[in-house]
């Protein structure tokens, strides 16, 4: 519900959204193992599903993921490392 909540009552964007998505799968917990891949891969589609084209950047979001789940990195610096990544990434397409 964390991305809906987003969408609803913080009128985040897609990014943000996306965000929540990786964000609060990996911090659940749920499975025994893969709670960061699941949680990037759920944004990622999210993001692929919405239009915005996603760019291969795995150490990017390899390293993000470990970020979360350390402390070092929030849902709001995720958001932003998202939009950055997809942005340079059509605008090396056109």
């Amino acid at each position: 519900m964390q991305p809906c909540n987003v969408w609803l009552y913080s009128q985040g964007g897609l990014f943000e959204i996306a965000a929540a998505y990786a964000f609060h799968i990996a911090e659940a917990q749920a499975f025994l193992d893969g709670n960061k891949r699941t949680g990037m891969s759920a944004a990622l589609v999210f993001l692929e599903g919405n239009g915005i084209e996603v760019p291969v950047a795995t150490e990017k979001l390899y390293a993000a993921m470990i970020d979360i789940s350390e402390r070092r990195l929030d849902k709001t610096g995720l958001a932003a490392l998202l939009r950055t990544l997809c942005l340079s990434s059509v605008e090396r397409m056109s």
